[in-house]
């Protein structure tokens, strides 16, 4: 296993430019000011479309201006659906030329799927939805696309988990004239049949390498591991998957909570200022495929260091998409920081930008901008795939954007409410102009002041409220080396399946 240890000393080689994305105080004048934000966006060929918790956002992709924020249920109303609960992502098609969003419609059993007329976000939407089980909550509905299938996971809860539906919608049925679900295949694995993952996340792929099948990239539903396998036959009914493969890739355990550098009030350090949700083991970002190869990323905490100790890391792999061997692995991490929320996404010719946040103890200011060096942050790597599947970083770590406090918490600014479902996040993306296959957008989320939220805009409890920030890198002119940190292989241990409970949660 590669080990890159994230610094900021060697010579940068792609440019970034960034914008403000919608905020928690935005939504709360719209649908509600929900958290987490479901941070999401995509690129199109002249536009950048943001989905959150509570609202839709399409900007000018070349200056960030704001074209439009509305209401998330005012947005799949249009589509004669029945408005959103959240859990919103999006994705624009390469093949087609048009966008194609999905999440909860106002009843959490129902997914909503909304297609473009044409590459013009602001322009009309058709919709259509799959209808789960009355007492159903289709949670954390995944999407991804590649030339002739749409894969949407998501994992069932009724109230508690029951299992896994994987649907498979012909990409025709959804981007031919009324969106129709039809001809949609589902597989559905209850929480005690073979393990067939959890947030299951198909691999989109932009270079039309799959034909009539769609890969499949996804954590273990019962030990820390992940699992591969495939659909084909997703361009029509009766689509089937193959057998799982186990990646026999373990070696982590369950993630603590990240650091930030202001302590609580009455608690000692590392306890008081874990308060940052890193999530599970999911796949938060959606994986790829490119020249025969998938790329995904995830959070995970090595194993055999004490939790008081551990910190987070993003774990990054390289399989084979036709044998889905593990042609490479390695992770971020490093500097004493908590690493998570990573996501990624790679161009035909194997450039890569990985996106994520980093937070640690760290009060100091040592790049004198005003702000502890361990503030939640925002920010990325660029990377290149070589032909044999190895990762080789390109420059020094970029910082997008730096929260405005150290101190952000679920619930009020002096308590920390430890039961609330606050995760930070719940997920990113990058993804890749469609016009310019040197230039990537990445979507994260910062911490803002406590300021921005008024006490009567929230209530009795003043909060510090989450803000999305969008980069734009370009990595033309890059120089094709590594930066200046070592690749060290390290041995990975293959260890037992370990049993776990999952829990979700809606919007």
């Amino acid at each position: 296993m590669a080990s890159l240890t994230v610094v900021a000393s060697a010579a940068q080689a792609a440019s970034w430019w960034g914008f403000e994305g919608t905020a928690q105080k935005d939504n709360f004048f719209l649908d509600g000011a929900f958290r987490p934000p479901d941070t999401m966006g995509a690129v199109g060929t002249t536009q950048f479309m943001e989905t959150s918790n509570g609202s839709v956002a399409i900007y000018d992709k070349n200056t960030g201006a704001l074209l439009l924020r509305e209401k998330a249920s005012a947005f799949w109303q249009r589509m004669g659906l029945s408005g959103s609960a959240g859990d919103q992502r999006i994705l624009f098609d390469h093949y087609t030329q048009r966008w194609i969003a999905n999440g909860f419609c106002a009843q959490t059993n129902e997914v909503c799927i909304g297609v473009s007329d044409t590459s013009n976000a602001l322009g009309t939407w058709k919709g259509t939805k799959i209808t789960t089980a009355a007492n159903n909550v289709a949670d954390y509905p995944t999407l991804s696309v590649t030339q002739n299938g749409v894969l949407i996971g998501v994992n069932n809860f009724a109230p508690s988990f029951t299992g896994t539906t994987l649907y498979s919608i012909p990409k025709a049925d959804l981007f031919g004239g009324a969106p129709t679900v039809a001809n949609m295949s589902s597989f559905t694995t209850s929480s005690a049949a073979s393990d067939r993952g959890f947030a299951i996340q198909g691999v989109t792929n932009w270079t039309d390498e799959t034909g009539n099948a769609h890969n499949v990239l996804t954590v273990s539903r019962d030990q820390f591991d992940l699992l591969a396998y495939r659909v084909n036959g997703v361009s029509a009914a009766g689509a089937t998957q193959s057998a799982v493969v186990d990646l026999n890739r373990p070696g982590y355990t369950f993630n603590g909570r990240g650091r930030q550098p202001d302590t609580l009030p009455g608690q000692a350090n590392n306890t008081g200022n874990r308060l940052v949700d890193a999530l599970d083991d999911r796949l938060s970002g959606m994986p790829v495929q490119v020249d025969g190869k998938i790329i995904g990323i995830h959070t995970v905490t090595p194993t055999g260091v004490p939790s008081a100790n551990a910190f987070t890391e993003l774990r990054w792999y390289v399989l084979d998409a036709t044998s889905f061997a593990t042609l490479s692995q390695g992770t971020i991490s490093g500097g004493n920081y908590d690493y998570y929320q990573g996501s990624l996404a790679v161009n035909a010719t194997g450039d890569v930008v990985i996106g994520y946040n980093r937070s640690g103890s760290q009060t100091a200011d040592s790049d004198g901008d005003g702000k502890a060096d361990g503030r939640i942050t925002f920010a990325g790597l660029q990377m290149k795939l070589d032909g044999a599947g190895n990762l080789t970083q390109i420059g020094s770590e970029m910082v997008f954007r730096v929260s405005d406090v150290g101190d952000y918490r679920c619930g009020a600014q002096n308590t920390v409410d430890n039961a609330c479902r606050q995760r930070w996040g719940d997920y990113a993306q990058v993804t890749v102009d469609p016009n310019n296959p040197n230039v990537f957008y990445a979507i994260g989320e910062y911490a803002a002041s406590w300021a921005d939220f008024s006490a009567a805009q929230n209530g009795s409890l003043i909060r510090a409220n989450w803000h999305t920030y969008v980069a734009a890198v370009n990595i033309a002119g890059a120089i094709p080396e590594p930066g200046t940190y070592a690749l060290m292989a390290l041995g990975l241990l293959a260890v037992g399946a370990r049993a776990r409970r999952r829990q979700g949660a809606a919007a």
